[in-house]
């Protein structure tokens, strides 16, 4: 049996534990490529509270580079970055620190880079391997921002999508292979990089660990719970867009309906909804797994960002009704899951989650059939499959 290949995975945030979207997917990866190759990591730590995880993280890879991020600093290079023609984002990442510590690896038999931010490292191993984890078009999401956002926000927000988006194209360009998330994403990038190799890899979900019956908690017909971390401009805007627009008219039809908002760092205008009638904000929880067993339907009023937000999947794994918009189901056949619907508008929401909630209060709190569909079109074993024939050209 010959030597196994020797890979450098480069991500942007320390890819244990996972406990919020972009560290599931890495941990995922990260788990993948232990099955079939030597694995050095090389990531940053932008949360002092994860540096105590780094001896876990060590044991589950060959080498281990662990620079720590500080967002002072890194801020300070995004602001100059915009006075110049460089990206925000590939700025607020740029370190010599971790361009030192990568100096004189190697070799590699590849290179996976997670994210665009982690391109630019990417390129310091010419002449190996490369695939490209873009995960979303982060392009898109600025552009998103600017079109909600007033002066002079809308222009910086604008000017990052301009400028990320140059970069992503390029990138994807040199790159052994690019991959997205969703569908939608994929087709968007073929149609700005024709010459690319894009390919889709969807988000999974471990149905051992989000599991029903190994949870407690059970529903109680009135509880609507939304999950993630709450510091993320996206899941900030929708549960804005939820507290402000639609929970109301859900509580005109149940007045005593609840709203549990769960997650990390919950910036300010998310804390000071628990001042309103039947909301709580929980900041971080040390198990989400109660937190959605305990509710009777979950939300997702996503408005920016495209792709397949695992707070979704999680709770069809779990087995609970799901109300979502669009763009929450945007990389996810939602048609398939008998406890699941899409609305946009807030009177169509309202309308889906009061349904639900009288359901629930009725007995129809539970689909167990979500577990079949996941097992067998969003298990991450089937998607690293494919990750990893890109990765390793097999």
């Amino acid at each position: 049996m010959g030597a196994r290949p020797h890979v450098l995975f480069l991500v942007h945030r320390i890819p244990y534990p996972p406990d919020k979207g972009d560290k599931i997917r890495s941990f995922n990866e990260l788990l993948a490529l232990n099955e079939v190759a030597d694995v050095t990591v090389a990531c940053f730590v932008d949360d002092p509270a994860d540096e105590a995880h780094v001896p876990t993280l060590a044991k589950m890879c060959k080498e281990l580079i662990v620079v720590p991020l500080r967002k002072g600093g890194a801020k300070v290079r995004s602001l100059l970055a915009l006075l110049g023609k460089g990206s925000l984002s590939l700025a607020y990442y740029r370190s010599p620190t971790m361009r030192r510590r990568l100096a004189g690896l190697g070799p590699f038999d590849a290179v996976l880079a997670f994210s665009s931010t982690m391109g630019p490292y990417a390129d310091l191993f010419c002449g190996t391997r490369v695939v490209l984890d873009l995960c979303d078009l982060d392009s898109e999401k600025w552009a998103q921002y600017a079109d909600r956002a007033s002066f002079p926000m809308s222009w910086i927000y604008g000017s990052e999508s301009r400028r990320l988006r140059a970069y992503e194209v390029e990138a994807a360009r040199r790159s052994e292979a690019a991959t997205l998330v969703s569908a939608a994403e994929g087709d968007t990038l073929r149609q700005r990089c024709p010459d690319a190799n894009v390919c889709v890899v969807p988000n999974g979900v471990d149905l051992g660990y989000f599991d029903p019956e190994a949870v407690q908690a059970r529903g109680d017909g009135r509880t609507l719970v939304f999950c993630g971390a709450m510091d993320y401009h996206s899941n900030v805007d929708a549960v804005q867009y939820f507290h402000d627009e639609i929970f109301p008219l859900v509580r005109q039809e149940v007045p005593d309906a609840k709203l549990r908002i769960v997650g990390s760092n919950p910036a300010p205008a998310v804390q000071r909804m628990a001042d309103s009638p039947g909301v709580e904000v929980t900041g971080r929880v040390p198990d989400v797994r109660p937190e959605i067993c305990g509710a009777a339907v979950s939300v997702a009023p996503m408005r920016l960002g495209r792709g397949v937000p695992n707070k979704v999947l999680e709770a069809l794994a779990l087995t609970l009704p799901v109300v979502a918009t669009p763009n929450a189901a945007d990389g996810l056949d939602l048609g398939a899951f008998e406890g699941a619907d899409i609305a946009e508008q807030a009177p169509a929401f309202a309308e889906a989650v009061v349904r639900r909630l009288r359901a629930a209060q009725a007995g129809e709190d539970r689909f167990p059939q979500h577990r079949r569909v996941l097992q067998e079109r969003y298990s991450w074993s089937h998607h690293m499959e494919k990750l990893l024939r890109l990765v390793l050209a097999s």
